[in-house]
């Protein structure tokens, strides 16, 4: 029997970071990310324009056609997503938490945090092409959703990984993945 990884959490914390180490180690990924700027692109339909409801469910049905390809096909599967919070995946029946993380960097400053974006931001990401004032909204967001993760993850008891920032980050990372991989 295969397994599914759901990698969860704040935005420039490590999950497509992980993800990928993990594609290299075998695993199938999946982008949450990607999936949504396929819908966009390709049909034409705007995600967050869709309501709540709508959008768990399109989660919902990647979430059990994960779970049933890793059980019967023996296939390792990574779910890298960010849009869904603890309290979402709550909704799922038949989850593993134990195979569930939260990556967010809830010790962090604002300056880190920014650090963060800049850092690990792709030239083609959409972050790296916004403004000065923009890229501080963003901080801002993320600085509060660490706290709601982290919340929600005591709350409904999933497991989270503090980042961090700079090289402690990608230390953290590849801890992370020694534990998912053994």
């Amino acid at each position: 029997m295969g397994k599914l990884i759901i990698l969860g959490g704040n935005a420039r914390s490590g999950k497509s970071t992980l993800a990928f180490k993990l594609v290299k180690k075998g695993y199938s990924r999946i982008s949450l990310d990607n999936l949504q700027n396929y819908l966009e692109e390709g049909l034409n339909i705007n995600f967050e324009e869709l309501s709540n409801e709508l959008k768990l469910q399109f989660f919902k049905t990647i979430v059990d056609n994960a779970m049933e390809e890793s059980k019967n096909e023996d296939t390792n599967i990574v779910i890298d997503m960010y849009d869904y919070l603890p309290h979402d995946l709550e909704k799922i029946p038949g989850l593993d938490k134990k195979n569930i993380y939260f990556l967010i960097y809830p010790n962090c400053t604002k300056e880190e945090i920014k650090y963060n974006v800049i850092h690990y931001a792709k030239e083609s990401d959409w972050i790296a092409k916004v403004n000065e004032t923009y890229l501080d909204e963003c901080v801002d967001r993320f600085y509060s959703r660490n706290k709601v993760i982290l919340e929600e993850c005591q709350k409904f008891n999933y497991q989270y990984v503090d980042t961090a920032s700079g090289k402690k980050r990608d230390l953290i990372l590849e801890e992370l993945l020694k534990e998912i991989t053994e």
